[in-house]
């Protein structure tokens, strides 16, 4: 029987690596595609990237920076996107705090400064310690991506505006640690998107996939078997 097919996008120098755990737990009732974002510098060439290899229709849910293409998708595409999934992301567009320090991290790649870039990026992804070598593996192997999607993220415009056109199921996960989005940004998705659900993690960091894999399943499992069973 074919299953139903579920498009997961990494975030920021993430890639399959990021989704591990969900594949083995999920792969019995979905058709896992996760796409490789790592050579896309802009909006557009993100979407075509997270889009190749897209059947008509689908689930989609992305993490941090995925969760932003994810929102373009949809915006692009909505009837093609059966459920939504939002992890650890927003729709509003960098405040001039952040922007500044992703230039400040633009010029430090320029430098070939990968090894600082990795460890601010660790202090501030990772809360529960007992994963950082594994993120820290997988934000090397991609740390060549850096200023291609870097480039991307501020190019992006705000997204709130189309959050009450969404009308599948969508599933919010917020993580009370997560140092690069707080608790008003997964509300503020909550409160316009119309068939939405927010759940909290406690004791996890922004890389919730990866540092509280179980939970982000089960919740994902839930959110998954009302589409298929529907």
């Amino acid at each position: 029987m074919t299953k139903f097919p579920l498009i997961l996008l990494p975030g920021l120098l993430s890639d399959a690596g990021l989704w591990s755990y969900q594949c083995s737990h999920l792969s019995d009732i979905v058709d896992i595609i996760i796409p490789d974002l790592n050579h896309a510098s802009t909006p557009d060439e993100m979407v075509s990237a997270a889009m190749i290899d897209a059947p008509p229709h689908f689930a989609l849910a992305g993490h941090s920076m995925g969760g932003w293409v994810a929102l373009e998708i949809i915006k692009r595409y909505p009837k093609r996107i059966l459920a939504l999934g939002l992890f650890n992301t927003s729709a509003l567009p960098d405040s001039n705090e952040k922007h500044d320090f992703r230039q400040s991290m633009i010029l430090e790649a320029e430098k070939n400064n990968f090894a600082f870039i990795i460890n601010t990026l660790l202090n501030v992804f990772v809360y529960n310690k007992s994963v950082i070598d594994q993120v820290k593996k997988m934000l090397e192997r991609n740390i060549l991506a850096f200023i291609n999607q870097e480039k991307a993220m501020m190019m992006r415009g705000n997204l709130i505006n189309i959050l009450d056109t969404i009308t599948c199921p969508t599933l919010i996960i917020h993580s009370e640690n997560d140092a690069i989005f707080n608790m008003q940004d997964s509300q503020l998705l909550k409160q316009k998107i119309k068939h939405a659900t927010l759940s909290t993690i406690k004791n996890c960091g922004h890389m919730s996939p990866m540092e509280s894999p179980d939970i982000v399943t089960q919740m994902m499992k839930v959110w998954l078997e009302s589409i298929i069973s529907y």
